[in-house]
């Protein structure tokens, strides 16, 4: 439909090119009678029928077409006026392609390449808005940091039976950190750094907050967290495991 609508819109600018016999009956009208008085699957059947016979019998008239269309879409008949496209469609484009002069094909190449260009532009647009959000993201996490391997091990509670219990925290292959829990199909949490040994991480169900204790080498013992899960604070029970990876990739979109 919105083809035809360019077509519509191209065949009325070039309309003074060719002149179709005044004594030929307008294609809208036609329309409109057959759908008034067959209803509309009837009447797309009607001009299916003899459209290769009788192709050249009628004026295409495209503003008529246009507002015919509009009217019953303002009535709210809008199977009518998508018929009403769905009909005049071939008409349209049938006396394009054989009405048309030189210098009107050339219009219609321009048109294409203006298309084309638009076209180009939305995807450069989705393209940089997707970059700007993902800097967002990015950027809502603070900046990366290079000293966060001091506060990577695993924290839970020395007394705890459960060896599940546990937090893990990473650092990120690109400078963050990030936390999960070993029990569950927990998502990692993406820290955003609030401090030197501060960090928060927000989404729609959970605020987080972890703060770290260090000793005297800056290297982290504790963590004070806001988890109603675990205790606080969590003591640093040992580092990440051997056969995990040494850092923590950000999943590929």
């Amino acid at each position: 439909m919105r083809r035809l609508i360019k077509l519509l819109i191209l065949s009325s600018m070039i309309a003074t090119t060719f002149i179709l016999a005044q004594d030929k009956p307008l294609l809208s009208k036609a329309i409109k009678n057959a759908i008034d008085t067959q209803g509309i699957e009837a009447a797309k059947k009607h001009f299916t029928e003899i459209y290769e016979s009788k192709k050249d019998d009628y004026k295409i008239d495209m503003k008529g077409i246009s507002n015919l269309s509009s009217a019953y879409i303002k009535d709210g008949n809008y199977q009518a006026g998508s018929a009403v496209m769905e009909i005049a469609s071939p008409f349209v484009q049938y006396m394009i392609s054989t009405k048309m002069s030189n210098d009107s094909n050339e219009m219609i190449k321009k048109l294409k390449e203006t298309q084309n260009d638009e076209q180009r532009k939305q995807e450069k647009n989705a393209e940089v808005q997707q970059t700007e959000k993902e800097n967002k993201v990015t950027n809502n996490k603070g900046e990366s940091r290079n000293d966060l391997k001091r506060f990577t091990g695993l924290y839970g509670d020395p007394n705890e039976s459960n060896k599940t219990r546990r937090l893990w925290v990473m650092e990120s292959c690109d400078g963050y950190l990030v936390s999960g829990a070993l029990w569950g199909d927990v998502a990692p949490w993406w820290m955003k750094s609030e401090g030197d040994n501060v960090f928060t991480y927000s989404d729609s169900f959970s605020n987080i907050k972890m703060e770290f204790m260090t000793n005297e080498n800056g290297k982290a013992t504790k963590m004070i967290h806001n988890l109603k899960a675990l205790k606080s604070p969590l003591e640093r029970v040992g580092p990440i495991p051997d056969d995990w990876d040494p850092c923590y990739e950000r999943p590929k979109k």
